[in-house]
Order: structure tokens, then C-alpha cells, then sequence
């Protein structure tokens, strides 16, 4: 009985939210029937402005119907999170970027955790209070899955995927003097853990690294850094692997491709004076036992047993070239 008077009560408690939510999504001038930008729009000429209608837009084009059968409490409750966060963020002062974008932040990170339970999925929480700097020189942009700083100090990216359900390519740079590291962490109610240091480096660099199902936030550390400095941390679609269609070649440390074929042999070419190691990562496994790795310069063989990505990595630098055959 008591079993049945809770989930009544439940019940109950997603009806009253979805009702509130239809109601307001009716009458919202950026999400209510008709669409169309917010009510102010046409005179938005700033970057930040630019980025609250941007927010706005990505509301409006959800793939997300709160009216669903199969919506939860927990759903509709991050999906009204992410509407308040737009609505303040089109009241604060356009002066007052720091706020607007740590605004659109929670936003985001709200759609990111509905996604989330829409594909069942671990739910990423954040860092203590306090385990973490202040995010650095905070500034609102347009772009949903770019995120940058131009300070020293220790900061998590919650990543989003720009196709959900699917691994992300994150596009990581750095430019300045002293040390840059970046680390997958997967936080969870259930889980807490650090993974392998995707990223060490002194000096400028620019790589892409596929980034898997289970991470949830790249943790991105400066130390020791000298003068200026700038890093950027942005969330491709894994459909912008670069395509290993016969030959592929860069100088990227590293690199993130796609081979859409069958079965093959990826002969891999290395000019480098330090290590060096190519891997096949299958889209139906969490990680590939298919790798080979050399020291400085050499020629290998690489065994592919069916279409997924290549990852090559180049950390000392240098040159390569994957090629399959004719």
C-alpha cells in the first residue's frame, strides 16, 4: 500500500512539473509555438548577446519532448534548469559577461545531464566546492562546445557531445610557456576516477583526442607558466575524424582517424626522434587491443579487422603517414 501511495505521489509530482513547463514553454517567446529569436534579437550585436540567443536557439531545436510517456521528475527538472538559466541570463547587464557566461555554463551542463538520462547513461556530477580555480577570465561565447581560459591554475570541462549517445573528439591547444596537462575523469554518483594523462606538454601544442563514452570531464592544469598563456578545449562531432581513405598524413602529436572500410593493413611511417604509437579503436569496444609503437624513425604494420578509428600519437613531435591499400 505504501508502495502504491509513493508512486502515486510521484506521479503527481511529474504531472504538476510537466504542466508548469508547458505552460511556460507556450508562452515563451524564444520556445512557444511559432519559434522565432527572443524578443530583442534583431538589435543583438555583441558576442555576448550573441551567446544568450545562441542558448536560446539550441532550446528551441531541442530533440527533447517533456510530454513524453517516458519523461521522469529528474528529466523535466534538469530541462527547467536549463530554461531558468537561459531566462537570467537575458535579464543580467550585457557588461556583466563573467556572470552571463557562468549563467549559460549551468545551462548547458543542465542539457548535458539530460541528455544523459535520456540515453542512460551515467549522470556526471560536479567537483567539491573548493577542489577546483575559479574559472579564469570568464568570457560568454556562441559556441555550445568550445571552452577556454588565459590563467594558471586546475579546471574541469564537462564535455558535451555534439552527437549524443556517440563518442567526441575533443580538440585540445595550448599556447604559452610551462607545464599544460589535460586528463579524462569520470565523476559519477557511482564512480570517481582519473584517467591517463591525455596531454603533457612545455610548450605550444595542438592535438585532437577521441574522447569515450564513459569520461565526463577533462581536467586541465597549468603550472609553472611564464607570460601569457591561452588554452581551448573544443567537443567535435566524431564525424570529423579525418578520413583514412588510402593515404592520410600530418604532423599533429596527436591525431584522430576513421576508417569507414572492411578488413585491411595500415602501413604506418614515422619520422620522429621519440616514441611513437599508432592504435585501432572499434566503435563496439571500449578500447582497442590492435596498437603497434616504435621509437624514432620506421615503418609498421598495422592490423585492421574492421571499420572504427586510428588513433595516432606523436607526443616528442614529428612526422607521419597512414596508408591502406589500392
Amino acid at each position: 500500500m505504501i508502495g502504491l501511495v509513493a508512486a502515486f505521489l510521484a506521479g503527481c509530482a511529474v504531472t504538476f512539473a510537466l504542466t508548469r513547463l508547458l505552460d511556460r514553454r507556450a508562452a515563451h517567446p524564444a520556445l512557444g509555438p511559432g519559434g522565432g529569436r527572443p524578443r530583442g534579437a534583431d538589435r543583438r550585436t555583441t558576442r555576448v548577446d550573441e551567446a544568450v540567443t545562441a542558448f536560446g536557439e539550441q532550446l528551441e531545436h531541442l530533440d527533447f519532448d517533456p510530454a513524453a510517456a517516458t519523461v521522469t521528475e529528474a528529466m523535466l527538472a534538469d530541462y527547467q534548469a536549463a530554461l531558468d538559466a537561459y531566462d537570467r541570463a537575458k535579464l543580467l547587464p550585457v557588461g556583466d559577461e563573467a556572470r552571463i557566461a557562468r549563467t549559460l555554463d549551468r545551462g548547458r551542463a543542465a542539457l548535458v545531464r539530460l541528455s544523459a538520462r535520456v540515453e542512460h547513461r551515467p549522470i556526471p556530477i560536479e567537483a567539491l566546492e573548493g577542489s577546483l580555480d575559479p574559472a579564469p577570465a570568464v568570457r560568454a561565447d556562441a559556441d555550445r562546445f568550445l571552452h577556454s581560459g588565459t590563467a594558471p591554475g586546475t579546471f574541469e570541462v564537462l564535455v558535451d557531445r555534439p552527437e549524443p549517445g556517440r563518442p567526441t573528439i575533443a580538440e585540445i591547444s595550448f599556447k604559452g610557456n610551462g607545464n599544460f596537462f589535460v586528463r579524462p575523469v569520470i565523476r559519477t554518483d557511482a564512480r570517481f576516477e582519473t584517467g591517463q594523462t591525455l596531454v603533457n606538454y612545455q610548450k605550444a601544442y595542438r592535438g585532437r583526442h577521441l574522447i569515450d563514452d564513459s569520461t565526463t570531464h577533462l581536467k586541465v592544469e597549468l603550472q609553472r607558466i611564464e607570460g601569457a598563456c591561452r588554452w581551448s578545449v573544443r567537443f567535435l562531432p566524431i564525424s570529423e575524424a579525418l578520413p583514412l581513405d588510402g593515404l592520410a598524413h600530418g604532423s599533429a602529436p596527436h591525431e584522430v582517424l576513421a576508417h569507414s572500410g572492411g578488413r585491411t593493413t595500415v602501413t604506418v611511417q614515422a619520422r620522429t626522434t621519440g616514441t611513437w604509437r599508432v592504435d585501432y579503436r572499434s566503435p563496439t569496444r571500449d578500447s582497442g587491443t590492435d596498437w603497434i609503437h616504435g621509437l624514432g624513425d620506421g615503418a609498421k604494420e598495422l592490423p585492421v579487422p574492421a571499420a572504427g578509428w586510428i588513433l595516432v600519437q606523436f607526443p616528442q613531435g614529428g612526422t607521419w603517414s597512414l596508408q591502406t591499400p589500392s
